[in-house]
């Protein structure tokens, strides 16, 4: 049993707190959830906060519209403070001030220069605007009363880093078969990346006209782009079934 804290930062229940509530936690529109959000794009059983094996873990449990970690939809997410999780029109936000805090300065010593951005794609949380923007549920605490109240003193670029996937480590102790799948799985995008990155093709190319700066044109083949497409395809379709697997 961990303890966790949660702030609804947007939607019909904006400004309410969980502090330090003994998981596992429900959420969703129905009474008997701990949470519940009175939002009719929720379902009556949206989603669940537990530990595994020492992890905090977000679990969406099949909802209509699902869940969103920072911009991406999850089924199973290691969940860490600082995380935006999107339910319906809500937005709440995971950790204590001081557990934010925390994680914000070991990212900062953290090599990041390969990470990922979460939500680049669907603009909702880049640059953390779902908190400092102005909500759209009209509480009476302003978005930007509670952004001063959990940053203290963050700026919105500060917060950046939050929503940065670093590469994970490769999970331990798994059983034989299930480290050959992790394997074969690992094996067959190391296989179609390297068949992309080996039909590249780069020639230099001036980039401002001035002596010594040079820039390199990339060109791909059109079958080799349509590789990248998809694989790209094929993964997002596993990620969707992924409740599925075994």
């Amino acid at each position: 049993m961990a303890l966790v804290t949660i702030r609804i930062l947007d939607g019909p229940e904006r400004g309410k707190t969980f502090e330090q509530v003994a998981t596992p936690v429900s959420v969703g529109r129905e009474d008997g959830n701990f949470i519940q959000l009175n939002d009719e794009r929720v379902s009556r059983y949206h989603l669940k906060i537990h530990e595994s094996g020492g992890t905090i873990l977000l679990t969406d449990l099949q909802s209509t519209n699902g869940t969103k970690v920072n911009g991406e939809v999850v089924h199973t997410w290691r969940i860490k403070p600082g995380d935006l999780i999107i339910a319906g029109r809500s937005v709440l936000l995971f950790g204590s001030s001081e557990d934010i805090a925390e994680r914000l300065a070991a990212l900062r010593k953290t090599d990041v220069k390969d990470a990922a951005v979460m939500g680049s794609g669907s603009g909702e949380v880049r640059d953390m605007s779902l908190i400092t923007g102005g909500g759209s549920s009209g509480n009476a605490k302003s978005s930007q009363m509670l952004f001063r109240e959990i940053y203290q003193g963050f700026s919105p670029q500060e917060l950046f880093p939050l929503q940065l996937l670093t590469l994970p480590a490769l999970p331990k102790d798994l059983l034989p078969h299930q480290n050959a799948m992790l394997e074969e799985f690992l094996q067959y995008t190391h296989l179609r990346l390297r068949s992309l990155m080996s039909s590249v093709h780069a020639e230099p190319a001036r980039a401002d006209g001035k002596e010594g700066s040079t820039a390199f044109r990339i060109t791909v083949s059109a079958p080799q782009w349509q590789n990248l497409v998809d694989f790209h395809a094929r993964v997002a379709a596993m990620l969707d079934k992924f409740p599925e697997t075994p």
